[in-house]
């Protein structure tokens, strides 16, 4: 594969390749949200760093609370309730691959996403899947589970509800360590891990981007920012338009 559709690009740990518990993991969720004027490649990176992570955004005048949708896949991944500290945040998110299938930002959590929406993203789904080569997927969507299976049907896919939805460790626990527990059993008969050029892109773009300053910008800064997330996503929309997207 030398191009890609994907319009925001995974969040891919520095220890991807060696993985958590020793498996390739890519956790799948659904989508950001916010005005189409914030969308930007980097946006998923951003908001690990700001949200599971905590780090600031050097201009930025605080930092933004971390969120409990990631410690909550923290604890469910590990089957553990525990608050963590920094080294283990940054040993868990370094170990793994996060992306949010859908390819839009969605304007509120209240709305549904249409199903054009859905269709519309499934290409750059395929497309992760290939460049990323997970020995299993956690899909923490249950409407969107049978589209994830049909997908990459051949990989092991667990498949349970959203962190904001009906989410008990009771139920989802088992499931992620069934499937683990699978993964690793089949993960001897799996071909050695090659990155190639949309890997290491991806992969610069973790490392690279700054995590989201939320609104703790001054008015300045704020107009400065959005001017460039306009501009870094314009020039990939049109590359992917051209038929060319990453390479």
């Amino acid at each position: 594969m030398n191009k890609s559709t994907v319009r925001f690009a995974p969040w891919i740990g520095s220890n991807y390749e060696e993985g958590f518990r020793g498996l390739r993991i890519l956790l799948v969720c659904e989508s950001h949200y916010g005005a189409k004027q914030h969308e930007r490649p980097t946006v998923t990176p951003e908001i690990i760093k700001a949200l599971a992570l905590g780090e600031k955004h050097p201009r930025a005048t605080g930092k933004l609370r971390r969120h409990k949708h990631f410690t909550k896949i923290m604890c469910a991944l590990q089957n553990v309730r525990q608050q963590f500290t920094r080294t283990q945040k940054r040993e868990f998110w370094n170990s793994i691959a996060y992306y949010n299938f859908l390819q839009e930002f969605i304007g509120d959590r209240r709305i549904k996403p249409s199903q054009s929406a859905w269709e519309r993203s499934e290409s750059a789904f395929t497309d992760v899947v290939s460049v990323l080569a997970p020995d299993v997927i956690i899909c923490f969507s249950k409407r969107n589970g049978k589209r994830i299976r049909s997908l990459a049907g051949h990989l092991p896919i667990a498949v349970v509800n959203h962190p904001s939805s009906r989410f008990r460790y009771s139920e989802v626990n088992p499931i992620i360590a069934a499937h683990i527990e699978l993964a690793l059993t089949l993960k001897a008969q799996a071909p050695k891990f090659t990155g190639n050029d949309i890997y290491y892109r991806w992969y610069e773009a973790t490392a690279g981007s700054l995590p989201t300053p939320g609104s703790h910008l001054s008015d300045l800064d704020k107009s400065v920012l959005l001017a460039e997330r306009r501009e870094s996503m314009a020039a990939l929309d049109e590359l992917i338009l051209q038929g060319m997207g990453y390479r």
